[in-house]
């Protein structure tokens, strides 16, 4: 069989499209000295969408739903295992470069990209499919990268890219994949063979690669150590500037990988993390001399008490190892922790958390005040009033605040259980509110997880999913409305009811939050505001995207041109905000900003080019 035989004509004509202007001109163009990134090994992360500037084509709504994360609808974080192959591959004499050109664009949105690809010189450029939101950006950089400087492979990795390992790999643009949750040793061996000349390929476990003879090399799948990852080095922390408003300064803590829980939408749980990696173990945990080596690279950053600790993962971890992180915890001298918790935490390990920082939060996900509902999701494991009567003990012990998520997506949630869920909170706001108590609430969008018992058996559980493969995902991501990116419905709400339920759900709750005083009047109305307009523009856009002409459906969408980009715009380039915190800061000093280049490099790239105008990113 053909090697692309599986890929539509439309999508090699995309392709072909996204590949037509010639490298060689820009690579002339771009070979000063103080342009050049250089590394063996450059890891770029991808916006959710590429080329998003300057669109008329797609609407990226205010969505409401990033919780307490920082980041725009482009979905600028990258996976952690960026931080751990920087740091393991740089102390066996690697260089690696991290660049997150969705911070990038979004300072500099007049850069040309074409420009700042052809200024890369590396041994290897890998790409993260971690989660699926990226897929749409993620093969678009890909293809540019190629198109560009086809003298460079490029490699995807992560969680998504391991479940779909034999699909990527059929993309021209692709040559290799790297499976597996912890890659780190495999990518030393690769870079070893790429510098001593590719003999040792077929060697480096876990690898997909292309050979000379464009047929598929399936190295064994054996690399699946029982621990995970290394320590991060946190001592080089992204630049802030110091004039910055509000600025965002977090690290951030992976423990393990895998799960000991199987919640049915998670493509991260137990079930999922056994059928992905073909394993029967379904954690492995950080090694404690890694722990240790993380959290004194913390302890070596400049103004440390300025700095909050998100602590991933916590859940998984038996007494001992949660006892030993605490020990850490206390001697660093952070200035606030948030740990995620499975089960109501035990008094005993409530008191050490704030015996080790007196700002502690826990982050409780229940998914819903129904309980039949969170047990049909995974959760259900404690009753609203065994959660209440904890919450006053763990408030009363020293913890200071409890975020507690609800999902919007969950088997047998109806519109008028969505809107118990808000009411529900509301009796917690009243309980608790003054208390720093924050219940929020999260549609499940864009995408129901691959590799979810929910993806995998979708009938059985009341789900409908749209988009099964790569290339359906990514189409589905160029879709001009927001419900037409959505990858499942329910037998309960339909995609359109997870938009426009799940707002008018976030729109509630915020305004029950101002009531009860825990956020300014001022953000509620302009939170509750973006949120108005952006249900009665998505109607708007979803209308025209409705159309099955695709030249009608295409006039429609440029008539709505001029308000999409507005709202874009507005959107993008404002700031971040979630619902956590629901004002705009700017974007920079993040731990996820990373900008790869220096920015006077940047700046001499910057306002060449017209974003979103470039012809191989044109609408089509």
């Amino acid at each position: 069989m053909p090697l692309f035989a599986d890929l539509t004509r439309d999508t090699l004509e995309w392709v072909a499209a996204l590949n037509e202007k010639p490298a060689r001109t820009t690579i002339q163009q771009t070979t000063g000295k103080q342009r050049t990134l250089r590394a063996d090994l450059v890891l770029l992360h991808a916006p959710a969408f590429f080329d998003f500037r300057n669109r008329r084509d797609i609407y990226f709504p205010f969505l409401g739903t990033s919780g307490d994360v920082p980041i725009t609808p482009l979905y600028e974080y990258f996976p952690i295992g960026f931080k751990m192959l920087d740091r393991y591959l740089s102390e066996r004499g690697h260089s690696v470069a991290i660049a997150n050109l969705g911070t990038i664009l979004l300072r500099q949105p007049n850069l040309d990209v074409n420009r700042l690809i052809g200024s890369i010189d590396a041994r290897l450029i890998g790409i993260d499919l971690h989660w699926m939101v990226h897929v749409q950006g993620s093969l678009a950089i890909a293809s540019l990268v190629k198109s560009l400087r086809p003298d460079m492979p490029i490699i995807f990795g992560g969680i998504s890219s391991t479940y779909f390992a034999e699909e990527l790999i059929r993309y021209p643009f692709i040559d290799m994949v790297m499976r597996g949750y912890d890659t780190l040793e495999p990518m030393h061996m690769l870079l070893k063979s790429l510098k001593t000349g590719r003999s040792s390929l077929a060697s480096v476990p876990n690898l997909l690669r292309k050979t000379a003879e464009g047929t598929v090399q399936r190295n064994d799948f054996s690399h699946k150590p029982a621990t995970y990852g290394v320590g991060v080095d946190w001592a080089a922390m992204p630049s802030e500037d110091a004039s910055r408003t509000l600025p965002i300064l977090e690290f951030l803590s992976t423990h393990n990988a895998g799960c000991a829980n199987s919640c049915g939408w998670c493509g991260g749980s137990r079930d999922a993390f056994r059928s992905i990696y073909g394993t029967n173990q379904s954690i492995v945990r950080k090694q404690a001399e890694e722990i240790e080596r993380e959290f004194e690279s913390i302890r070596n950053v400049e103004g440390i008490d300025s700095f909050h600790f998100y602590s991933i993962g916590s859940y998984n971890e038996p007494r001992a190892g949660m006892e030993r992180f605490l020990d850490h915890v206390g001697q660093t001298g952070l200035k606030s922790v948030s740990y995620e918790q499975y089960h109501l935490t035990a008094e005993p390990v409530l008191k050490r958390m704030a015996e080790a920082n007196r700002h502690t939060t826990i982050t409780l996900s229940p998914e819903s005040h129904d309980l039949r509902v969170a047990k049909l999701a995974g959760r259900g494991v404690y009753t609203n009033d065994e959660m209440e009567r904890w919450i006053d003990r763990a408030l009363t012990l020293g913890i200071q605040g409890i975020d507690i998520w609800y999902f919007i997506g969950m088997p047998e949630q109806d519109e008028k259980s969505v809107y118990e869920t808000v009411d529900y909170c509301e009796r917690l706001l009243s309980l608790f509110g003054k208390k720093r108590v924050n219940p929020m609430l999260c549609p499940m969008i864009p995408f129901l997880d691959p590799a979810s018992t929910f993806f995998e058996r979708p009938e059985e559980h009341g789900y409908r999913v749209f988009y099964r493969t790569v290339e359906e995902h990514r189409r589905g991501m160029e879709r001009a409305a927001p419900i037409h990116r959505i990858n499942y419905e329910t037998r309960w709400l339909k995609r359109e009811d997870l938009v426009y339920v799940g707002f008018r759900a976030v729109q509630r709750l915020m305004e029950a939050k101002g009531a009860h005083g825990l956020i300014p009047p001022s953000w509620v109305r302009s939170y509750v505001s973006s949120i108005e307009d952006a249900l009665e523009f998505t109607a708007a856009v979803h209308e025209a995207d409705c159309i099955t002409n695709p030249f009608e459906r295409a006039v429609e969408i440029e008539r709505l041109g001029d308000e999409i980009q507005k709202r874009n715009d507005a959107l993008l380039y404002s700031g971040v905000a979630n619902q956590a915190f629901p004002a705009n800061r700017e974007i920079g000093g993040r731990w996820i900003d990373e900008l790869g280049w220096s920015q006077e490099a940047l700046d001499s790239m910057d306002g060449d080019i017209a974003p979103g105008t470039t012809p191989e990113f044109a609408a089509r």
